[in-house]
């Protein structure tokens, strides 16, 4: 279902150093889960992503070299019934010394192939499509 899909995508996100002007509450990335079936994340280069328990509390992912995080997406989620439900996750802002640095991170998103179908509601396509619609991405 991922051999040769064209959908997966590994993105470079560059975090800059913060200016001091940031709202005192903004985070670098807001709590969201991801479209996709699976995510794969290598370590960032600093810490600041945290991923929501099932309590709703936060936890900080550590941002060890050579740790590999996996977020379920919620294609996976659908697939499963929920079962396995969508990794929660945000990007905090540094505090302190923290603030001059900046961070990189490398998220492999896999997006299986169009026509795969994840429950009797979905196929890939149509699901990524009613997300993007939802998200004002698509105009369809």
């Amino acid at each position: 279902m991922l051999d040769g899909s064209d959908h997966t995508l590994l993105r470079v996100l560059h975090y800059p150093p913060l200016l001091g002007a940031e709202e005192p509450d903004a985070v670098r990335a807001a709590a969201h889960t991801d479209i996709n079936l699976l995510t794969l994340l290598p370590a960032a280069t600093e810490p600041g992503l945290q991923i929501r328990r099932q309590d709703g509390s936060w936890l900080d992912v550590p941002c060890d070299f050579g740790l590999l995080i996996v977020n379920i997406g919620d294609m996976l989620a659908e697939a499963s019934g929920h079962y396995f439900p969508s990794t929660v996750h945000q990007v905090l802002n540094p505090s302190g010394a923290d603030r001059a640095k900046r961070r990189i991170s490398l998220p492999l998103f896999l997006h299986p192939h169009r026509d795969v179908v994840l429950s009797p509601s979905y196929t890939v396509g149509s699901y990524f499509d009613e997300r993007m619609r939802e998200l004002r991405a698509l105009d369809k």
